[in-house]
């Protein structure tokens, strides 16, 4: 074990230096050559010979920036490290009677447990600081607004947060501390994005900006770059938007945050979706996810998901959205609670109406099961007048994506050779399904199974074109998903 003589002359020198870095987010710089690492956990310095007061104020910022680096770095079980080292820190305070600095304590093991996407634990940590006795532009006073403006944005109460901040922004300017400034007006440019304000929002974060310049924290520079590339993408500022989000994942690769960078990429997944770019937007969000898998924020985890699911959407790959979506959905009910499992279906649902037409009731035909579904249609197939549909009940046409138990989405259109069609014999109103030919007053239709059927034109009646396939999903009930097929 190293021990405090050798990394610093006195433990008051040794807090100040990595108070000082950790302000400036150089985290690794503040833990290298400080820390062991073994059976992948940190260990602290010996802290033998410090006052309970130097020793405190060592294991806040070791627990602190630990925090920190393990987020950024996707150290497993970091936060808990963190938690623990933090809750030293805070059992010594409490000893020493030390308000703000158990506000302080606090804070920052809410902030831990709001990268865990542990919500509501971190509620209950800042409710605990409100309650101390800090002045009103202390640090801890002023970092617990901030911690709780992150609360806010994960559980997307943006007018709360504006609220929050409401009256607030002298305290920032005169607190003196650039970063703090900066994370206020960063924080409430979010909101204010969120709610439609989009020219306040920029102006929030060209000040944000200016601030994490002033105290040199490169990494909440980019992540002011990735909330600007969001901003621009909602005004449909597209060039700008690939311009700032680019920055910002050089930002985090250069600084070594995996974590941010992975989230960088949903960004730039949400700017290829926005344009219509559904390939390039999938290619990318995959590339996010298989980052941000490996670390611990739970919320980058289900933002990620969330777009995948939607993305999924508008590629017509139904099912795999809606798997997509009930893991983010599993992930948000376990880490925050049903309520806000609830709106992630919502923002799906939203997401559906866009990509999808109105639902439309379809007819059986020679199908009774089928009869009275709603259909879901893409918005390439809702330009018909009216919608039949057939179960199909073997595996013929798998070719064409129709296996067995599906339905046939049917439309009355006149048919061409090569057409996939229903017809129906005339004499039993038995159905059959298959690529459509016709010549010299006869139909021929082949079902992929055996050799084509040949039927009197006379004999038979053509139902309709089929355009789609559809299958019941248990997540709506009574509803049918249609997904176009070609042949």
């Amino acid at each position: 074990m190293i021990t405090l003589s050798e990394i610093a002359k006195t433990p008051t020198l040794l807090a100040s230096k990595l108070r000082k870095l950790e302000m400036q987010g150089r985290f690794n710089a503040a833990l290298q050559g400080c820390l062991e690492v073994a059976d992948g956990k940190a260990y602290i310095p010996a802290l033998g010979g410090t006052s309970p007061r130097e020793r405190a104020e060592l294991l806040l910022r070791y627990g602190a920036l630990i925090g920190f680096f393990g987020h950024n770095s996707q150290v497993v079980n970091s936060q808990e490290q963190s938690k623990d080292l933090l809750t030293k820190a805070l059992a010594e305070y409490i000893d020493l009677g030390d308000e703000q600095k158990i506000a302080e304590c606090e804070n920052y093991i809410a902030l831990a447990y709001w990268r865990l996407g542990e919500l509501n634990e971190a509620t209950v940590w800042l409710e605990s600081s409100t309650a101390r006795v800090s002045p009103k532009r202390s640090y801890a006073r002023l970092h617990r607004y901030i911690v709780a403006s992150l609360v806010n944005i994960d559980r997307k109460h943006f007018q709360e947060n504006v609220e929050l901040f409401n009256g607030l922004e002298n305290d920032f300017l005169l607190s003196g501390n650039d970063l703090l400034s900066g994370m206020y007006f960063s924080n409430l440019g979010v909101s204010l994005k969120d709610l439609g304000q989009k020219e306040q929002a920029l102006t929030c974060f060209e000040r944000a900006l200016r601030f994490f310049e002033l105290s040199k924290h490169r990494i909440y520079t980019g992540t002011v770059e990735n909330n600007i590339a969001l901003l621009y993408k909602d005004m449909g500022l597209y060039e700008k938007a690939h311009y700032s989000i680019d920055n910002a994942t050089k930002i985090f690769l250069s600084a070594k945050d995996k974590t941010r960078a992975g989230y960088s990429l949903d960004t730039k997944s949400n700017i290829f979706l926005s344009e219509g770019e559904f390939h390039r937007a999938l290619e990318t969000i995959e590339r996010s996810i298989d980052i941000l898998k490996r670390g611990e924020n739970a919320g980058y985890c289900v933002e990620s998901l969330l777009t995948r699911s939607r993305v999924l959407l508008h590629l017509d790959r139904f099912a795999d959205a809606v798997l997509t979506l009930m893991s983010a959905v599993e992930t948000q009910r376990i880490k925050i609670g049903d309520d806000a499992a609830k709106e992630l279906i919502e923002s799906f649902e939203t997401e559906l109406s866009h990509v999808y037409s109105e639902r439309v009731t379809a007819k059986s035909l020679g199908s009774a099961d089928a009869d009275g579904i709603h259909l879901i249609l893409p918005r390439s197939l809702g330009n018909y007048p009216s919608y039949s549909a057939i179960r199909i009940n073997n595996s013929f046409l798998e070719a064409y994506g129709l296996k067995k138990g599906t339905l046939a989405v049917l439309v009355d259109e006149t048919v061409k050779r090569g057409d996939l069609v229903a017809i129906e014999e005339i004499k039993d109103a038995s159905v059959r399904c298959g690529i459509y030919d016709s010549d010299f007053g006869l139909v021929c239709l082949d079902r992929g199974d055996q050799e084509p059927e040949l039927f009197d034109a006379s004999e038979i009646r053509v139902l309709g074109k089929i355009i789609g396939v559809g299958e019941n999903v248990e997540t709506l009930p009574g509803q049918v998903v249609v997904q176009p097929i070609s042949v």
